[in-house]
C-alpha cells in the first residue's frame, strides 16, 4: 500500500515535532528506588568454603535515585480546592494539583519505575497510564500527574 507522504515528509515533520519539544522542554526530577545491599563490616569470611559465616546479617537498603530528564509541562487551569480534615485543624483546602507532562521515550523508561516526581521543588505522583504520542509513530509519551499530599 502506498503511502501518502514520502519518506522525507514524515522524516521532516518527525524532525519538527522534535525540535518543538526540544524548544519547550524543561528539566523535571525523577525519583527512582534502589535496593543496595549492605554488610556490616564485621563479617568472618571463611576461606576453606569460600562463603562469610552469618549470611543472615546481610541486609538491603533502599536508596533514591535522582534523574533528570527533559518534559513538558502543562498546568491545569483550573485547579479544584477541597475541604481537609486534618485532625483536628478544620477547613483546611488542598489543591488537586493535576500535571501533564510529555517526555520521549528515554524519559518514559525512568518514569515507568519512578516513585515520585519534582516540578518546580514540588512532589507529585503517577496519576494516569502513558499517551502515545506521535503522528508516524510514538515519538512522545504523555502522562498526567498528581501532587503527593
Amino acid at each position: 500500500m502506498a503511502s501518502l507522504l514520502t519518506s522525507a515528509q514524515q522524516s521532516a515533520i518527525q524532525s519538527a515535532l522534535s525540535e518543538v519539544h526540544d524548544t519547550f522542554a524543561r528539566d523535571i526530577y525523577v525519583y527512582i528506588e534502589k535496593q543496595v545491599a549492605t554488610r556490616p563490616s564485621t563479617l568472618n569470611y571463611n576461606p576453606l568454603y569460600g562463603r562469610t559465616k552469618d549470611t543472615a546479617q546481610v541486609s538491603s537498603q533502599t536508596e533514591l535515585v535522582k534523574h533528570t530528564i527533559q518534559a513538558r509541562v502543562s498546568f491545569s487551569p483550573n485547579q479544584g480546592e477541597s475541604i481537609v480534615d486534618a485532625g483536628g485543624q478544620f477547613n483546611l483546602t488542598a489543591s488537586h494539583g493535576k500535571v501533564r507532562i510529555k517526555v520521549d521515550s528515554d524519559g518514559w523508561e525512568k518514569v515507568q519505575d519512578c516513585t515520585r516526581i519534582e516540578i518546580d521543588n514540588e512532589l507529585y505522583i503517577v496519576d494516569s497510564d502513558a499517551k502515545n504520542v506521535g503522528p508516524l509513530s510514538t515519538q512522545y509519551y504523555t502522562v498526567f500527574l498528581k501532587r503527593e499530599n
